[in-house]
């Protein structure tokens, strides 16, 4: 994903992201470093991974979230679960 991810341009990236959640048991989501991302991003992504889950698949975030989605992630208190943490910044954080 990249370009602009926030409410006005997340639509290219819904529809990408909603083919390959149809399409595909795993999905993997990679975030380019220079995005511009806001809180839509980080929904956008929940639903999904929840939606896969739910399905049986599973959704992956490829690379620890880039700095700019990180921001968004700590204003808005996705890194307090461990679980999340996990998901966002690796396996290793």
């Amino acid at each position: 994903m990249s370009g602009d991810l926030t409410i006005r341009g997340i639509k290219i990236a819904h529809e990408r992201l909603s083919l390959a959640l149809r399409d595909n048991s795993q999905v993997e989501v990679r975030v380019a470093e220079d995005a511009t991302v806001d809180l839509t991003l980080v929904q956008l992504i929940e639903a999904a991974r929840r939606e896969k889950r739910d399905a049986g698949g599973d959704l992956t975030f490829a690379t620890p979230a880039p700095q700019p989605l990180l921001d968004v992630l700590t204003r808005g208190g996705f890194l307090e679960a461990a679980e999340s943490r996990r998901f966002w910044l690796g396996a290793g954080e």
